[in-house]
């Protein structure tokens, strides 16, 4: 009769450190996860009741409500993006960290975060484009993408917001049976303000507005495109 050979499996060790928080393994992942589950609903609930509608509303954010989230979402970002300095070289802004070799002792300098980057009104920003174009460049991709993750944030809040309300009231979410095409033209519930094309219309109403995104694409192009596509379905 053979004898049981015992073998060991060794596992490595792997941890990750994700914005401060550490991971040990799946099922601490998992209870993290599960954790964080219930202090973001309990956050949602606080949130609703300081926010009227939100839940009930499709659009319950007033503007000084939005200022405050915003203004919210700017301390989060702070955090986790912490401020770059950068130097001129030879004509060109680099990030002194990334820098191989000896900085100037005089090279010019400026730190970036996002507090900086929205410090510019609207017209000081757009006259970097000329007068200094890589600097509005760094500057505007900060302000791009900072504003793309408060619009991530907001609708995720209202998302969960939503489901929290249903829940609690006991709604059971309906699928509308929409032609895509109806969908983008008239709604959900055949309400041509809240269709696909007039909230392009409207993000780039409020995009021109604000003046944060250099991305922008101006109305009147939105419009010329949007006439263009009803014609063609026209035809």
């Amino acid at each position: 009769m053979g004898k049981t050979i015992e073998t060991e499996v060794s596992v490595p060790a792997v941890q990750a450190v994700v914005h401060g928080i550490e991971i040990k393994g799946v099922r601490d992942g998992a209870y993290q996860q599960a954790r964080i589950k219930g202090v973001s609903e309990g956050i949602t609930r606080g949130l609703m009741r300081f926010i009227p509608g939100l839940g009930s509303s499709d659009d319950p954010f007033t503007d000084e409500i939005k200022a405050e989230l915003r203004d919210g979402y700017m301390l989060r970002w702070n955090e986790i993006n912490p401020e770059v300095t950068y130097v001129a070289v030879d004509g060109q802004w680099v990030k002194e960290s990334e820098f191989k070799g000896k900085v100037p002792a005089k090279a010019e300098r400026f730190t970036l975060n996002v507090y900086a980057a929205f410090s510019y009104t609207q017209q000081a920003f757009g006259a970097l484009k000329t007068e200094a174009p890589q600097k509005h460049q760094i500057i505007g991709e900060i302000r791009t993408k900072f504003n793309k993750y408060v619009s991530n944030c907001l609708n995720d809040l209202k998302r969960d917001a939503r489901r929290i309300y249903n829940e609690d009231n006991g709604i059971k979410a309906s699928r509308n049976s929409v032609s895509f095409i109806d969908w983008l033209l008239n709604g959900p519930n055949k309400d041509p303000n809240k269709s696909i094309l007039a909230i392009i219309r409207q993000r780039a109403i409020n995009a021109d507005k604000i003046g944060h995104d250099s991305t922008a694409v101006p109305i009147e192009k939105i419009d010329k495109a949007i006439a263009a596509f009803k014609a063609a379905l026209a035809k």
